[in-house]
């Protein structure tokens, strides 16, 4: 059931509208039932009408008027009111009240000018009625979580056992710290619980507290439990009741003092919303915060009547770990049904090429700062998906727009092992068919190289490497692979994956009977060294992208390096060293 309040002017043209002999407060629910397409039309009952004279409902929650050709009109046969495209509309699901004036109808009363005794009754009774109905929204409002306020509000949450927290406890502020690896927001709800090292007194926060991703601590108003406590020092309260994952500790820089206020309505909802929150039980939904809780992803299944399996993803956990999962399962299970705890494989790892576009200007450190950014909301992002769902190119876009300094971005490929899983045309990133994590994410930004850095060894007694031609060497093959960057060429794309055999053939050593072949003539098809045997001197290619990660080659049996498209190279570093004696 829903209420909505009338206000004095609509009570009085109610009124008006009844002694004129009009038909008052004919309801009809939005949108009509059985509608198949706009314009809505509302077939009115006392037909044909002269004139409606109002038309009332609620619009964005709250009691509106709206207004004659400009959201409605009637039609040219006085028999139906019409919505107007391009006018206002009632909420839907609620019903609008229509006032009119037939033409066959006849008038009780006709002295109903402003100040006559009709109009002056007339007048007063919808006062009171109107300030009726203003009474019984507060009764209405008075009923619900969100909208009653103080006793009213003490008296529905007294329905959970819940009562108003009264002036004379001690509160203090507690500082929450980030753990140094974790990455991404976190949620901090109200009512967490903090407590000295022997657990004997706690306090709990008054209201919810994010830690933005980047950010390493905050503070949040926090209460004793238990009123009749002694006041803490500071740094009292430095244990938690309940991990949360991503931080690292927490303390109360302060000492304590007494709270000279009760607790305010708005302390006192969230408190009681978080008391239904963590109350819910026999539920599948309940289950699965249980295990996300732990820190664990998993998938539930019901495959008969009174069973429920939860694979556990990401592989065997420890027996610790696992012991843990099983306990919130087992509080959190509804009675009666088996729950039964599998193991499951890993998810896939989904790869992602993203090309982003940085504003002109930026230094390079900038740039490697927003790749940073971007890859931890990816795994933010990933992390959160729900098991067996499909990713959203448009979040994952909006993700990387919306760190400073990039100007554009685009998503050219993604894959589950060798299946493409881009599908641009539906705009999602098609992961529903088995559950998946964030894998490699390689970011392209043509203004930000990898760099690449060449260490080639010889031992002592050996002619010693030309590091200059060595250097050119290297320098030419950089330019022929970056050449072909922007090329979409199969032919092309293939010449982007570089090899240890393929890059060390361009190395002019001083090796006998050593044939060296540039890119160039390896794309040709010319004859390159018949044996890639370095001898006794050793090649170690390392490839850094700007996100940091590296890729090692120094061996022919080593993964080759796959350029994506529009990745560049540039030279970091090439050396000449002694081999180390082995022993």
């Amino acid at each position: 059931m829903s209420f909505r309040r009338k206000t004095y002017p609509e009570v009085a043209e109610s009124l008006l509208n009844r002694l004129l002999g009009g038909v008052s407060a004919e309801a009809h629910p939005y949108p009509p039932p059985n509608a198949a397409r706009e314009p809505f039309r509302h077939p009115l009952e006392r037909a044909p009408v002269a004139r409606v004279t109002a038309v009332w409902g609620a619009r964005n929650g709250e009691t509106h008027r709206f207004e004659a050709d400009a959201d409605y009109r009637l039609s040219t046969d006085g028999a139906q009111l019409e919505w107007l495209a391009t006018g206002a509309r009632p909420d839907e699901g609620t019903a609008f009240e229509v006032h009119y004036l037939p033409k066959q109808r006849e008038a009780h009363l006709n002295d109903l000018h402003p100040g006559s005794v009709v109009r002056t009754l007339l007048e007063a009774v919808a006062l009171e009625t109107a300030g009726l109905y203003a009474q019984m929204e507060v009764v209405y409002r008075s009923g619900f979580i969100d909208t009653a306020s103080g006793g009213a509000l003490d008296h529905v949450v007294g329905l959970l056992g819940i009562e108003r927290l009264r002036a004379g406890r001690n509160s203090t502020e507690l500082r929450f710290v980030r753990a140094k690896n974790a990455r991404g927001g976190i949620a901090i709800l109200a009512g967490t619980r903090a407590a000295t090292p022997d657990g004997a007194i706690e306090y709990e926060t008054l209201a919810d507290l994010t830690l933005a991703d980047g950010q390493t601590a905050a503070k949040v108003p926090a209460r004793d439990t238990v009123p009749s406590n002694d006041g803490l020092p500071a740094d009292s309260l430095t244990l938690l009741v309940r991990p949360i994952a991503g931080i690292e500790s927490v303390t109360n820089p302060a000492a304590t003092t007494r709270l000279d206020r009760d607790e305010t309505d708005e302390e006192l909802r969230t408190r009681a919303k978080r008391f239904l929150v963590g109350s819910e039980r026999a539920t599948l939904g309940a289950i699965e915060a249980a295990v996300t809780a732990e820190g664990v992803r998993a998938e539930l299944d019901e495959p008969a009547p009174g069973t429920v399996t939860v694979t556990l993803l990401g592989g065997t956990l420890d027996p610790d770990h696992r012991a843990r999962v099983a306990k919130a399962i087992e509080r959190a299970r509804p009675a009666g049904v088996d729950v039964q705890l599998i193991d499951g494989a890993a998810p896939a790892r989904v790869e992602i090429e993203l090309r982003i576009a940085t504003a002109d200007g930026l230094l390079d450190a900038q740039r490697r700062a927003a790749q940073e950014t971007i890859g931890k909301r990816f795994a933010d992002y990933f992390a959160a998906l729900p098991v067996r769902s499909d990713g959203s190119l448009t979040r994952l876009l909006g993700l990387a727009m919306g760190v400073d300094g990039v100007e554009d971005a685009r998503v050219t490929a993604a894959r589950v092992g060798t299946t493409d899983v881009l599908d641009a045309a539906a705009g999602r990133l098609a992961l529903a068919d088995e559950p998946t994590e964030l894998g490699e994410l390689r970011i392209v930004d043509p203004a930000l190289a990898t760099g690449l850095t060449l260490v080639v060894r010889y031992p002592r007694g050996e002619p010693i490497p030309d590091e200059a031609k060595l250097s050119a060497a290297v320098e030419a093959a950089v330019a022929t692979v970056n050449a072909l960057a922007d090329s979409t060429d199969a032919a092309a794309v293939a010449k982007r994956t570089l090899g240890w055999g393929r890059l060390s053939r361009v190395l002019p050593l001083p090796h006998a009977g050593w044939v060296v072949a540039t890119l160039d003539q390896q794309f040709a098809g010319a004859p390159a060294a018949a044996d890639a045997d370095l001898g006794k001197y050793s090649a170690q290619w390392v490839l850094t992208r700007p996100n940091g990660v590296s890729q090692v080659l120094d061996a022919a049996a080593a993964p080759p390096f796959q350029l994506a498209a529009h990745e560049r190279l540039s030279v970091a570093r090439v050396a000449v060293e002694v081999k180390p004696k082995t022993p």
